[in-house]
């Protein structure tokens, strides 16, 4: 569920106030705090501490941490530093007492309020968590996040009034996603099944409504109900729209019964869980905008009160990714039983980080393995093949793409960029007839795809064919992903091949402003300069592209070299139009 953008920054505002500074999040409060150290009588175990913490590793932070508060208990700025610590490690019950602390001194910091609103929900003791909640000073300023966690203590301590006129506070614009699904999901748990089925048809109509969480546990409601029909074609209209995530098998919505068959527990079973997904929801949307750091906080409350939550592990995960933890990342997928709902998405995200450090063989290893588990599938091929592409192993990644493509017996529009892919990979490794049919298969599927009429369109020029389809194909690729540099550029060139230098010129400027480090890119400005007759501004080009990152092909680089120190003129182009090509190619632009 997606969170209102006014009310997401007011929340921005809120944590930005009262989360402290010394979690990891700013590089500059390590030189603040490094200040006191000598004042400590621990300071090489802070020292320490500052180490671990910059290295995000908060577990071995809060050792080297504990060991200085022993030298100094009493020392504030460290117990502050301690609580936050153990709050993003989700450690709520050894944070709990140094939150206490936090509030006695700033009664308005909201992450010591809601460390202590989860630990007395832990306890089941809803009625201290209510209390905790109330004596927040900001509470009554709050648009969603105390509404969304109040709906779920109320629920908790058996107050259906009261949970559903908190409920009713999340009925505004914005937020309408959230209230469906939480009011679906406290209707289930009470099980009134009509006012909960009521509520997820609601939610599926508004915008963003199918997400991969609301298709998950509706449709873990609808196999409750034994409505396999409605649970199919939910599940179908989720794999159209998804992006990312493969729904592999019920089991993902059977919250870990070992199949349908059996009796399917509810997916948001207790009030306890209701509260862990509330937060699951705040620490998505948070994600969602860039603020991991935050992000974490909230995660960490959501798989504290409910370890079973797996996608808050898949969330965590990710974020991991982003910030270049592979080794925690991997860590935790690792820990995914086969049991698991997200065993196979763990599994598969395994696989691209040992391709992202750089072990290819291991990322082949465990993707073979998902594919060998799920031999129906082709996801597991399409991630394989995906990283030989990246890694210009060209003839691997074609026997994976193949591999994925006999798995898809009817290709439909969500496959383009498969046959785009392989298409690539034969025409990097000299089989052009087959990566021309790939690509035009590619166009079939999805006949608007910048990157295909880009690819197909810039080829087809390379080799004098089709020269004013792709002509167009190019300008209407440039049309749709104006600020593509590549994609400007190929436009550029197709000029320059024209010998329509001039229009050439403004048209590669502006692919270099867009992509100032492609060496590619530079060089194709310094050819058209060159033809204009700015040959001191074609050198200077040409000595930028030989200095920037090496994404030149073949010869590419020595024939820049070559042009450097004598000329375009004797070099000459790579590529000339056939004089019938370039004639015909006019004709036409001048017959419209």
């Amino acid at each position: 569920m997606r969170i209102h953008s006014k009310i997401y920054a007011l929340l921005i505002l809120i944590l930005a106030a009262c989360v402290p500074h010394h979690t990891g999040a700013a590089p500059d409060a390590a030189a603040g705090k490094a200040k006191t150290v000598q004042a400590l009588p621990a300071a090489g175990d802070y020292l320490l501490y500052l180490q671990a913490r910059q290295d995000q590793d908060f577990t071995a932070a809060a050792k080297y941490l504990q060991k200085a508060l022993d030298a100094d208990p009493d020392n504030r700025a460290l117990q502050s530093e301690m609580f936050a610590l153990l709050a993003v490690d989700g450690r709520i019950a050894e944070a709990y007492p140094y939150a206490m602390k936090e509030l006695k001194y700033a009664p308005d910091s909201l992450l010591a309020s809601l460390v202590a609103v989860s630990y007395h929900a832990l306890q089941n003791d809803y009625a201290a968590a209510l209390r905790q909640l109330e004596s927040f000073h900001g509470a009554e300023e709050d648009n969603f996040l105390f509404p969304l966690v109040e709906v779920w203590l109320q629920a908790g301590a058996g107050d259906r009034k009261k949970a559903l006129k908190a409920l009713e506070k999340l009925n505004k614009g914005g937020l309408e996603s959230l209230y469906y699904f939480h009011a679906a999901a406290l209707y289930d748990y009470w099980g009134e099944t009509q006012e909960a089925e009521h509520n997820y048809e609601a939610l599926l109509g508004e915008p963003g409504g199918l997400s991969l969480r609301a298709s998950q546990v509706y449709g873990n409601f609808l196999l409750r109900q034994g409505r396999t029909k409605q649970f199919n074609a939910l599940v179908e209209a989720y794999r159209k729209g998804a992006k990312s995530y493969p729904l592999t098998d019920e089991r993902f919505f059977t919250a870990g019964a070992a199949n349908a068959d059996r009796k399917v527990p509810k997916s948001i079973a207790s009030p306890k869980a209701g509260l862990a997904e509330a937060f699951f929801d705040v620490s998505g949307s948070l994600a969602e905008k860039g603020n991991a750091d935050v992000s974490l906080f909230f995660i960490r409350f959501g798989l504290a009160l409910d370890p079973s939550l797996s996608l808050a592990r898949v969330l965590l995960g990710e974020i991991y990714e982003k910030q270049g933890r592979y080794d925690a990342a991997l860590r935790l997928y690792a820990e995914e039983g086969e049991n698991s709902e997200t065993y196979f998405a763990g599994r598969i995200r395994m696989g691209i980080i040992y391709a992202e450090k750089g072990d290819l063989d291991a990322a082949e290893k465990v993707l073979k393995e998902m594919a060998a588990k799920r031999p129906d599938l082709a996801f597991p091929w399409i991630e394989l093949g995906d990283i030989f592409l990246k890694n210009k192993k060209f003839p691997q990644a074609i026997d994976a793409y193949s591999q994925a493509v006999e798995r898809i017996p009817a290709p439909n529009r969500s496959h383009w960029g498969l046959f785009y892919s392989r298409g690539v990979a034969y025409e990097r490794s000299g089989q052009w007839d087959l990566a021309e049919q790939d690509l035009l298969q590619a166009l079939i599927l999805s006949p608007d795809q910048p990157l295909t009429l880009n690819y197909l369109g810039y080829s087809w020029i390379e080799r004098g064919k089709n020269v004013r389809k792709a002509k167009e194909m190019l300008e209407t690729a440039a049309f749709l992903a104006p600020r593509e540099g590549f994609v400007i550029d190929s436009l550029g060139w197709t000029y320059y091949l024209l010998k329509e230098y001039p229009k050439a010129v403004g048209i590669l400027e502006n692919a270099v402003a867009l992509d100032p480090d492609s060496a590619v890119i530079n060089d194709h400005l310094g050819d058209a300069y060159w033809r204009v007759g700015r040959k001191r501004e074609a050198r200077f080009q040409w000595t930028k592209a030989l200095a920037m990152k090496d994404d030149f092909s073949g010869d590419g680089r020595a024939r820049t070299e070559m042009k450097l120190e004598q000329g375009l003129d004797r070099v000459g182009d790579r590529l000339n139009l056939r004089a019938g090509t370039l004639k015909k190619a006019k004709k036409s632009r001048k017959s419209k």
